[in-house]
């Protein structure tokens, strides 16, 4: 089941005692991000960028402007699953933070971006650090992290609403409010503040049952003080969406690109149907308490107690031989974490800092319940009468602690010189435990103890103020996570599976000037035992991985933006790699015949001497150039904007064999936004937004997947295949109202 839950809101800077509450907030959020000067590959995304993104596309289309990245969406839109790769790596090895607290799953390692429907509405701000970067809680930062930041609290009250429409039947409702906190324009005393915020979608999504019905809801409770602070947070999110992670063959993209084989069956006469209630649903619950305390100018510490609540179902039609069935396959679970967080920072009351510290401690338990329930008839499914055909359960414990450096060597009388020194330790030591039998009988019974070092160091040299030349090295380890576990056991290779490590190291230039600025990064991802995709998916979507004992991610990434006038932006990025296995033997799963599909233990072998990883192209580039053709003028339309936007993502194999026949080709898709705002005395200020997206109408595939088994008794291979097509031209329309501070 691919679920995980929202994550808390933690509180931002406040305008009331905007110095104490940013130094209180800092070393929750800023924990986890890295200082723009930091030798690290970074991105900012801030709230204007966010808002150029369709309210039905997850965050991950959001983040396609910067180097790197690609985003895909399984229903053609990006309003359903939607999945975010950074240089090839993907989910489960991105680590995403919300105000400094991890929301990756902790089975899965992923952070599943349909359970967060709306999300960019309530963000200020998303930092991407590409490689290992500086995270330092949580299994993720192995390819890339990004670090989300919660919107600021407003000084007074305030009321915000969006209304949307678009095609495939896509609509959006959210409202938000809030009471400030607690000024001379609010009811409440000084500094207790509440927020809360709803968002509403539904969309028939592009491929047959790519439906989605979205609910979530933000709420927080905080009292800021100058030197402490309260913050309480529930936040709930819902989700039903059609089961869409099958694909669809070859043959079938060139016949119908809408078409989808999920629920698909032939009833008595003959006739094809599909399954009602093709669906997938998840609901969580999630509670968060954070304590912040600043002593003095140089020390400030922060404790956050979590709880997320978490259960959902997906309900399937299943056809095995004569025999078709209805499965509801659901779990259950419960997250608990305790992390805290110092921050040290001598002599900032005299105005002189050059040396900072970080001190962090996390622990994290994890305990899941997997089981289904088996029904027929397909017509008149009774799950209250059904018996159940298997439970596992799955308990991680996370525990970490690390400990964040930087040292500022001025050079010479001139203050804009500097070295800038970075060094982050991270010592993790995770457990985990699963029992029971799994849907097909297997027994999943494993228990592991992993102890992990992450060190990490670099070094910036500041010049003439505008100027950064920087290099850093750090380690990661990953531990594999629960389905590369249960693939391992039903194949026999449970003693063979180990964690992942990588050195990535990065070196670069930036410069940056009122109206210019670059950015150059190359990077070298050097892996052992990495976990790579086998192209074959399990039969719930999950991507069926196997250790690769040597592999490397290397590139060049260049960042330009130019702002010539006041009217006219432009900006882009691009990516060249090489993504590489080196001296690999792939197996494939062996029968003895067509006809038998009757397993056999000596299974047939490939070997590679040098070969592209899945998923990862050559090259992603992005361009955006913007024009407020009336800039200079007062009063309407002087608020309206035009943008046009390009993303350009080269061939992507979707197995480890670097085989053309099994990649996708390259793609490039046209994106416009215009926006108008419209402000007034009283009632606020209205906006209109239109998007559009794939404006060149292309027909191509974001994704794809390929399974290939071997026969004893012919000596052939047959092959499947999975494509995930992209709508074609789409629009979209959005009415906003703000009102307040």
């Amino acid at each position: 089941m691919k679920k995980l839950l929202l994550a808390g809101l933690l509180l931002a800077p406040c305008f009331l005692a905007a110095q104490q509450v940013t130094t209180l907030d800092s070393i929750v959020i800023y924990a986890t991000q890295t200082a723009k000067d930091s030798p690290v590959a970074h991105s900012k995304i801030d709230r204007q960028v966010l808002d150029r993104v369709a309210p039905m596309q997850n965050l991950p289309f959001a983040l396609t402007l910067t180097p790197g990245v690609v985003a895909v969406g399984e229903n053609g839109t990006g309003s359903g699953y939607a999945y975010l790769r950074i240089r090839g790596s993907e989910g489960s090895r991105i680590q995403v933070n919300l105000n400094g607290i991890t929301l990756n799953d902790a089975e899965s390692q992923e952070v599943f971006w349909v359970n967060m429907p709306s999300v960019g509405d309530f963000l200020q701000s998303v930092q991407v650090q590409r490689g290992i970067g500086t995270s330092v809680n949580g299994p993720g930062a192995f390819g890339a992290t990004v670090n989300m930041q919660a919107l600021h609290n407003n000084p007074g009250p305030y009321g915000t609403a969006d209304l949307s429409y678009g095609s495939f039947n896509s609509r959006n409702i959210s409202a938000g409010a809030g009471t400030g906190l607690g000024t001379d324009a609010s009811f409440l005393p000084r500094g207790l503040g509440f927020d809360i915020r709803y968002a509403h979608g539904r969309t028939d999504g592009y491929i047959h049952n790519g439906k989605g019905n979205l609910h979530s809801l933000f709420s927080r409770l905080s009292f800021i003080r100058p030197d402490y602070s309260f913050k309480l947070y529930y936040i709930y999110g819902e989700q039903h969406t059609g089961i869409t992670w099958e694909g669809i063959s070859r043959e079938d993209l060139e016949r119908d690109r809408r078409y989808n084989p999920a629920g698909e069956y032939t009833d008595d006469q003959g006739n094809i149907r599909y399954y009602s209630n093709e669906t997938d649903n998840y609901t969580q619950h999630h509670v968060q308490l954070n304590y912040a305390h600043k002593f003095g100018s140089a020390f400030s510490w922060s404790h956050t107690l979590h709880f997320t609540k978490g259960d959902g179902y997906y309900e399937n039609y299943k056809e095995k031989g004569d025999n078709d069935y209805i499965v509801r396959r659901s779990m259950d679970n419960a997250y608990f974490v305790w992390s805290g967080v110092g921050h040290f920072m001598p002599g900032a009351g005299r105005g002189h800092t050059p040396f900072t510290a970080d001190l962090g401690l996390n622990w994290a338990g994890y305990f899941g319940n997997h089981f289904g329930l088996r029904t027929n008839p397909v017509n008149d499914p009774d799950f209250a009468a059904a018996t159940e055909y298997y439970r596992n359960t799955g308990n991680k414990y996370d525990m970490s602690t690390y400990l964040k450096l930087n040292y500022r060597l001025g050079l010479g009388h001139n203050t804009d010189n500097a070295l800038r020194f970075f060094a982050d330790l991270q010592y993790r030591r995770v457990n985990v435990i699963m029992e029971g039998p799994d849907n097909d009988g297997a027994l999943l019974n494993y228990t592991k103890l992993w102890n992990f070092f992450n060190p990490k160091g670099g070094v910036t040299f500041i010049f003439n103020k505008d100027h950064q030349v920087y290099a850093s090295v750090s380690a990661g380890h990953r531990e594999p996570s629960r389905s590369d576990i249960k693939e391992s056991i039903k194949a026999g290779r449970a003693d063979l599976l180990k964690p992942e490590q990588m050195t990535d190291y990065e070196t670069g230039y930036r410069f940056s000037a009122r109206t210019f600025s670059l950015g150059v990064n190359l990077y070298a991802m050097e892996y052992k035992n990495q976990l790579v995709p086998t192209g074959k998916k399990s039969d719930t979507g999950y991507e069926i991985k196997e250790n690769v004992p040597v592999s490397y991610r290397r590139g060049i990434e260049i960042e330009v933006g130019w702002q010539p006038a006041q009217w006219l932006q432009v900006e882009g990025n691009l990516c060249l790699s090489t993504n590489k296995i080196k001296d690999v033997t792939i197996y494939l799963d062996t029968y003895d015949h067509p006809d038998n599909w009757n397993p056999v233990e000596e299974q047939m072998s490939e070997y590679y001497e040098l070969t592209d990883i899945v998923y990862s192209p050559s090259y992603t580039a992005a361009a955006r150039v913007a024009v407020r053709p009336f800039a200079r003028r007062a009063g309407f339309p002087g608020g309206l904007e035009l943008a046009l936007t390009g993303r350009f993502v080269d061939r992507q194999y979707y197995d480890n064999t670097s085989n053309p026949d099994r990649s996708l080709p390259a793609y490039q898709v046209l994106g416009f936004n215009a926006s108008q705002t419209f402000p007034t005395r009283r009632c606020g200020i209205f906006r209109l937004d239109l998007f559009a997206d794939n404006l060149l109408n292309r027909k191509y595939c974001a994704s794809a997947w390929a399974y290939r088994a071997a026969f004893r008794d012919t000596g052939t291979v047959e092959l499947s295949e999975g494509f995930y097509p992209q709508a074609g031209i789409n629009f979209m329309i959005k009415l906003s109202w703000r009102w307040g501070n």
